[in-house]
């Protein structure tokens, strides 16, 4: 009686050991081919980044090429205001709302050269202030465009900002 015991009990450890390899076997095959797909796509994350880090090199390229003519970036039209009761850090902003400011609804910015047509007026779209002495703008009336340079001046003591027309471009409609 103890020899079949035994026997069964060898037996039973047999089956259980050599479940317990399969299953162990499955487990490696399961975990090394996760492994191997996490690694592929390691891979494929790695080629992401750079051609994203490549793509943000180009943008931060390109927006330094963009804000080069911008009066945050002109340390030089900045130092022009060095000493006077300016606010350099809200500059652009004051100007840009100076220049908005005098768009209506029920006549032409002064600024503008032109006359709206068809009853329309002609306002100022887009504001960019160049540096410590000009602003370029675009305008419309909602059929015509046009770009012209302002010179600026902001006095010192009263911070009144004055306005002079340098130069105007005005498209033809265009016909589509």
């Amino acid at each position: 009686m103890k020899k079949r015991i035994l026997l069964y009990t060898i037996i039973f450890l047999v089956l259980l050991v050599m479940y317990l390899y399969v299953s162990s076997n499955k487990q490696y095959e399961l975990q090394t081919t996760k492994i191997e797909d996490l690694r592929g796509k390691i891979e494929t994350l790695k080629k992401e980044v750079t051609a994203y880090k490549d793509s943000a090199d180009v943008l931060f390229n390109e927006n330094s090429d963009l804000r080069y003519f911008s009066l945050e970036s002109n340390g030089e039209a900045l130092e022009y205001f060095e000493g006077t009761a300016i606010d350099t850090e809200n500059l652009s902003q004051i100007i840009t709302d100076a220049i908005y400011d005098q768009n209506s609804a029920s006549a032409n910015n002064p600024l503008v050269p032109f006359d709206g047509t068809g009853g329309k007026f002609m306002s100022v779209d887009k504001v960019k202030v160049i540096n410590h002495k000009w602003v370029i703008c675009s305008f419309t009336d909602g059929d015509f465009w046009g770009e012209m340079i302002l010179r600026y001046e902001v006095n010192g003591k009263t911070k009144e900002l004055t306005f002079e027309l340098v130069t105007e471009v005005l498209y033809p409609k265009y016909k589509g």
